[in-house]
């Protein structure tokens, strides 16, 4: 099913167009894990990879990074400027590096990161490839019309062993777990007109 869900993945020779800005949405860290002292990823750690790869290979000129903190009463640093200082040990020029420090969820991901963007610059989205579709829809609803780059891939190759077919995983709960969540968010947007 997670095959089913999650979109192809875009090749890096696919891309031939030169985009204005990468928006990276942020949710790939982990603020309350010590030590303090780096940034603590989860597996949506790509999504910020693949822009850098991106910025270096010359296709992007700017990385918008959207993501306040989606953590209750959380007072940290927010997962934005951590970010924005990862991509800086990269080699990402600062001048080319922009935050979006507001934002709790994928629809204020959007509502705050057009805010920055002018309606006729080029633009390509990072998110998690279960998560791309309610991304997208949230930016095409606030009028920018996005390429996607889907990253943190759950599916994959099926394997027709007999240890692959009849052995349980418990990969395979959170899977189910997360695409579910996935789909009852899909739904709320639209019912809510965010997308």
């Amino acid at each position: 099913m997670i095959n089913l869900w999650e979109p192809t993945p875009v090749l890096y020779t696919e891309i031939t167009k030169h985009y204005d800005w990468a928006i990276v949405l942020a949710g790939i860290t982990e603020p309350n894990r010590p030590p303090y002292d780096r940034v603590q990823f989860n597996k949506g750690a790509d999504r910020i990879v693949h822009a850098i790869q991106l910025y270096k290979l010359g296709k992007v000129k700017k990385i918008l990074i959207s993501g306040g903190s989606g953590v209750v009463g959380y007072d940290g640093k927010k997962e934005s400027h951590a970010l924005a200082g990862f991509a800086q040990m990269c080699g990402v020029d600062s001048t080319a590096i922009f935050i979006e420090d507001q934002s709790r969820n994928t629809h204020e991901n959007a509502l705050y990161s057009t805010q920055q963007i002018t309606t006729n610059e080029t633009t390509i989205l990072f998110t998690s490839a279960f998560h791309i579709r309610r991304a997208k829809g949230c930016f095409q609803k606030l009028g920018v019309t996005a390429d996607t780059f889907p990253t943190d891939y759950y599916g994959g190759e099926i394997h027709w062993t007999p240890d692959a077919l009849f052995i349980p995983k418990t990969e395979s709960i959170q899977t189910w777990s997360m695409l579910i969540k996935e789909w009852v968010g899909l739904g709320s947007y639209k019912l809510l007109g965010y997308i």
